[in-house]
């Protein structure tokens, strides 16, 4: 079965073989993007000693802090980037999310929670 995720995937500067021009076209075959920025030099840092040709951060709709809500992993995606993106961009982020999930599901409704207390804003 497969399992909808938010992914977010860096392209990394080690030396290896490359798909593409860029190196996306190895991505863009098994997932959607739906937006693309440059890494900050800080979010760099963790990829200049890999291995590995991409770093990927997933979080899946499943999750259990996350519950299926559309709302909640925008969220948390939209506060994992809040040392190393603008906020109009992470509102670009999010607005891009948001449109490109709801064409693939345009019948989704957020599922019921239980009323939470944001205390951030």
């Amino acid at each position: 079965m497969r399992r909808e995720a938010l992914m977010v995937i860096f392209l990394n500067e080690n030396p290896g073989p490359r798909v593409g021009r860029d190196g996306s076209d190895g991505v863009t075959k098994w997932i959607i993007p739906v937006y693309k920025r440059w890494q900050t030099q800080k979010e760099a840092e963790d990829g200049k000693n890999s291995i590995r040709m991409y770093t990927t951060y997933d979080t899946y709709m499943d999750d259990k802090r996350i519950g299926g809500s559309l709302e909640v992993i925008l969220q948390d995606n939209y506060e994992a980037d809040k040392n190393n993106v603008s906020k109009s961009e992470r509102e670009a982020i999010r607005k891009a999310l948001f449109n490109a999930y709801m064409d693939v599901h345009p019948n989704y409704r957020e599922p019921n929670r239980q009323l939470c207390f944001r205390l951030d804003e």
